[in-house]
């Protein structure tokens, strides 16, 4: 089936690579990562939109120019299936031209999103938790089907950053990436936490998205993860990579996810989800982290093994 795939998002575009075909059509959403990722070479025909963020207004504004555009492309491009991940005004494009409309969200929140579609598919996890109904599902998160789950590669590896920085090999050392809030939804989820890490015995290196542009690593950051003792971010998507991969992993954030839930299970991940840092839970939870990263230098690392990449193959051929 000739596919067109919409990509929104640097995750986006590690998901779907794996089953790009030569006479498939991209959709790619213009912003740095997303221009970094590209440079490195497709051949199928790619159109670039804008980015759909501000105020309301000004999203729906953007959205209906972008699936003007979308049409028009997909006129040219003659399509089987379009497949999109929280993007809804591609499907909406589509809808009297493509004949399967595949709808992916793993984002309880973005319910105008859901509204818009108008898919013919609908693929969610089985962790699920809003009320958009699936019609396929898949186990566990969809980085499961993209990250290598390769611990050997850390434990080759361990020392290296420290080296690399300057500081004793048994510093842990940290990757820390910040959430900016530029995106559709996770304005209201993010948590002010740089004053409660300051005096946290462990050294940061700070990963910006603007940084992965400049130095090409933007389609190495999942693995780039891996190299450090642990990750804190404010982003549910990294620390999802992260704990895959059997990082331990603090993220401070407010977002409710169903794979957030799923993922609770796993003893190296950790998650803080209210305003106020400064109190004696907060303090336990970062210090079991740091524990659980000191316990993984001598243990080793467990990744997260299932079939979500193989249920995905399955559905997407």
């Amino acid at each position: 089936m000739r596919t067109c795939w919409v990509i929104d998002h640097p995750a986006h575009f590690q998901l779907f690579r794996q089953w790009f075909r030569e006479d498939d059509i991209l959709i790619v959403t213009e912003r740095q990562e997303l221009d970094a990722m590209l440079a490195v070479g497709f051949e199928q025909p790619t159109l670039r939109v804008e980015r759909v963020i501000g105020n309301p207004l000004r999203r729906l504004q953007k959205g209906w120019r972008r699936q003007r555009q979308v049409t028009a492309f997909l006129f040219e491009h003659d399509v089987d299936r379009i497949i999109s991940k929280g993007a809804p005004f591609e499907l909406r494009a589509a809808y009297h031209m493509v004949p399967e409309r595949w709808y992916i969200s793993d984002t309880e929140v973005n319910t105008t999103a859901h509204k818009l579609a108008n898919p013919t598919h609908i693929l969610l996890p089985e962790s699920w938790e809003g009320k958009l109904k699936p019609t396929h599902t898949y186990p566990g998160i969809l980085p499961q089907a993209y990250v290598p789950l390769n611990s050997s590669a850390w434990e080759s590896a361990k020392g290296q950053v420290q080296t690399e920085i300057g500081v004793p090999e048994d510093d842990l050392v940290v990757f820390h990436r910040k959430l900016l809030g530029g995106g559709i939804h996770d304005g209201d989820e993010i948590v002010n936490y740089e004053q409660a890490i300051r005096k946290m015995k462990v050294h940061f290196v700070e990963n910006k998205e603007s940084a992965a542009a400049m130095d090409g690593s933007a389609w190495e950051l999942p693995v780039q993860a891996t190299l450090f003792d642990g990750v804190l971010t404010g982003s549910t998507t990294l620390a999802a990579e992260a704990v895959v991969q059997g990082v331990p992993t603090l993220l401070i954030s407010k977002a409710k996810r169903g794979f957030l839930t799923y993922l609770s299970d796993q003893p190296h991940f950790f998650h803080w989800n209210e305003d106020d840092l400064f109190d004696g839970r907060f303090s336990k939870m970062a210090n079991d982290w740091i524990d659980a990263m000191r316990t993984a230098r001598s243990t080793g690392r467990t990744p997260i093994v299932d079939v979500t990449q193989s249920v995905l193959n399955e559905l997407f051929g």
